[in-house]
């Protein structure tokens, strides 16, 4: 310790100020982190939970099919290709999608959106590049 002799037997003086500083600064973290947090539930309350009690009311009023079809729906996708797949997949079967590219969107191209699509509409199988049950969807 700088400035005690050795063997002094009283003990040591006031802690040095920089870890009076760094305890400050402790304290202010965990004070803005609890700030956010409280902050966050509050606006998730009044901003969130309103949407998702309409998209709840919204969505009771669809059958299981609906439900089931609602985002190929609004992709524009035809169900029945996928609903006929469907019947022949067990869960953890491995299947492969054949698809052409179709229309390039802004970001991607339809053929890429069927492949994304039906690998959570086949979930629990799974998709892989090559597999004896291929899973072919054209664009009408």
């Amino acid at each position: 310790m700088e400035g005690r002799l050795q063997g002094d037997p009283r003990p040591p003086g006031r802690t040095a100020l920089r870890l009076r500083i760094a305890g400050g600064a402790a304290a202010a973290g965990v004070i803005v982190l609890f700030g956010g947090l409280v902050a966050s539930a509050v606006l998730g309350g009044v901003e969130v939970f309103p949407h998702v009690e309409d998209a709840i009311a919204h969505g009771s009023n669809l059958t299981a099919s609906q439900r089931r079809h609602a985002a190929g729906d609004r992709l524009h996708l035809d169900p029945f290709p996928f609903d006929a797949f469907l019947a022949q997949l067990r869960p953890r079967e491995r299947y492969a999608v054949d698809v052409p590219p179709g229309a390039k969107g802004p970001f991607i191209t339809r053929g890429a959106v069927v492949r994304a699509y039906s690998a959570f509409y086949f979930l629990p199988a799974i998709q892989v590049r090559r597999a004896p049950l291929v899973f072919r969807y054209r664009f009408r």
